[in-house]
This record gives C-alpha cells, sequence and structure tokens, in this order.
C-alpha cells in the first residue's frame, strides 16, 4: 500500500509521540509477567480470566488515549504504558535496505522504539512485576503480538484470548459461518498488500465464506473481484461496531446489489467486518444431509 508523504509525516509525529512515553523500568525485585490480554470487542464481553489478569497488573499498556477511556473501569490508577499501533509498521524489514530515506527514517525509528519498550517490559517482569498489555478483540486476529517475539523465550507469558470480531458479528447477524449449505470452509482475509502471495481474489476462487477485516479498504475493488467469482445474488453483511449493544448495526445486502445500495463510504473507519457468503441465508441448512442419513441407515 502506499503512503503519500502527509501520512508518512503523520506515522513519524506517532512514533516521537512513543519514544517520549518509553521511560524507566520497575524498581521492585522478585519476578512478574507479560500477559497480552484480549478486551473483546465492547467493554462488557472481556472474560473473568482477563478481568483477573488485569486486577493482578501494575503497568498495563494500551495503543490509545481512546482505548484508555474505554477500558478506564479496568484500568483505574494503575500505571499506563503506550504501545500505538504504529509500532507495527516495516516490522520484520532491515531498515538499511530501504532506499528512501523519509521511509528508511519511519523504519529505523519504529525498530528503536519496539526495542526500547521491549526492554521496559522485559526489565519491568524480571523486578516483579505484572505487565499487561490490552487489546481490544482477540489479540490473535491481526493483534501487535509482536513484542512477545522481541522478549526473551524464558520471559514469563500468556495470551488471554479474548472475543474477537468474527465472533461477535456472527453473534450480530445469528449465523454460523461454517454452515454454508455447500461448504464450511471461513476464510479470515483483510485488504491485499504488496508481495502477498495469498491474494484476495485467489483465495475467492474457492466459494468459500469469506470474513473481511476492513483496514485500508478498497470496496469496489473488493466487490469487482468478489462479483467474478460469487453469484449477484450471494448475501453479504456489514456489522458495525461488533458487540457493542449500544451501537452494533448491520447492513445487509448481496455480491451484485452492494455497490449501488450501500453508503460503504461513511463506515467508520476500523469498526466493521464484512461477511460474504451463504450462510448469512441458509442458516445451518446442509445440501448433502437427507442423502448422508439414508446411507447410514441403509447399511
Amino acid at each position: 500500500m502506499r503512503r503519500n508523504p502527509k501520512t508518512l509525516i503523520g506515522l513519524i509525529l506517532s512514533l516521537i509521540f512513543a519514544t517520549e512515553i518509553i521511560g524507566n523500568g520497575a524498581d521492585q525485585t522478585g519476578k512478574g509477567k507479560f500477559y497480552i490480554v484480549g478486551m473483546g470487542t465492547a467493554a462488557d464481553l472481556i472474560t473473568i480470566r482477563g478481568v483477573e489478569v488485569i486486577k493482578s497488573s501494575d503497568i498495563v499498556l494500551v495503543a490509545s488515549e481512546q482505548e484508555k477511556e474505554i477500558w478506564r473501569d479496568y484500568v483505574k490508577n494503575k500505571e499506563v504504558w503506550s504501545c500505538p499501533d504504529s509500532l507495527r509498521i516495516m516490522y520484520g524489514q532491515d531498515p538499511r535496505t530501504i532506499q528512501n530515506p523519509r521511509v528508511r527514517e519511519v523504519a529505523e525509528n519504529a525498530a528503536k522504539i519496539r526495542r526500547e519498550l521491549a526492554d521496559r517490559i522485559r526489565a519491568a517482569v524480571e523486578q516483579g512485576k505484572v505487565v499487561a498489555f490490552l487489546q481490544g478483540g482477540d489479540p490473535m486476529m491481526y493483534g501487535q503480538t509482536f513484542l512477545l517475539e522481541l522478549l526473551p523465550k524464558d520471559l514469563p507469558s500468556e495470551i488471554v484470548p479474548g472475543i474477537g470480531a468474527l465472533q461477535a458479528a456472527s453473534a450480530a447477524v445469528k449465523m454460523s459461518p461454517p454452515y454454508g449449505y455447500d461448504t464450511s470452509g471461513v476464510i479470515l482475509t483483510m485488504a491485499d498488500w504488496p508481495g502477498r502471495v495469498d491474494s484476495n481474489e485467489k483465495l475467492m476462487a474457492s466459494g468459500s465464506t469469506m470474513v473481511f477485516y476492513t483496514m485500508f479498504f478498497d470496496y469496489p475493488l473488493v466487490f469487482s473481484q468478489l462479483q467474478r467469482h460469487y453469484p449477484a445474488g450471494t448475501p453479504v453483511a456489514v456489522v458495525i461496531d461488533a458487540g457493542d449493544r449500544a451501537t452494533q448495526k448491520v447492513v445487509r445486502s448481496t455480491v451484485g446489489r452492494f455497490l449501488e445500495e450501500v453508503d460503504y463510504k461513511n463506515f467508520p473507519a476500523e469498526r466493521h467486518l464484512l461477511l460474504v457468503g451463504k450462510f448469512l441465508n441458509v442458516g445451518q441448512a446442509r445440501k448433502n444431509g437427507v442423502s448422508e442419513i439414508e446411507k447410514q441407515h441403509s447399511k
């Protein structure tokens, strides 16, 4: 995905902000633990285990001030560190191989801050602190788990799973994605990016149920691809704020009509999921259900 200069400047500024919050480590002795905690898709969808971990924690990490406010009843007066989403930028790339100096600077700053934050977490855990990184939904679906890769393998750590957007969105439409009449597979994906080999159009060729996480999403592009692989009448649903009883909304359409009848340009960024597949209409019906039962009883 190409980024314009303004976007790069914004990323640099966010990294500068992150630098400012990297401070001194904890001063206790003993041994603590690092947790990544899935907070669910709404403040009241956190698990009991997640609540207990946060209660026991000395320090919590959040990606933004907005998340800190959403989870204020759990965070309370604990020490809070910041781990903005921008720290994932170009993770895994060697900045020395990047020719563009501005892009290289972004990569270098991100790598430096990631390392400093990982060192700060390690120091706190080794000095007896419990550190909990709070993440919306389930952290194993496009979450920030890279910190575990930067920490020593023998450092005590644990991931507490959360109720993810797939589960919350499925509950919102009241249908189970694995039941697609003549399909059972569910493909979880997002917008294509340069270098990706399992592009969305290749995945569409299977005809399976598809669930799109919509970061950097191009609706016209995706639906032009869907129309080449799915019948026009294939049902689709967009679930906004999945799991939030106050703001959750379901927008339904079809592969053929979506772009014409849905105001997709005004969907809230990164707060909605796109579901595509027959399961939205057929429920748990199976194409071969009767024939399979007949076979069993004919033996």
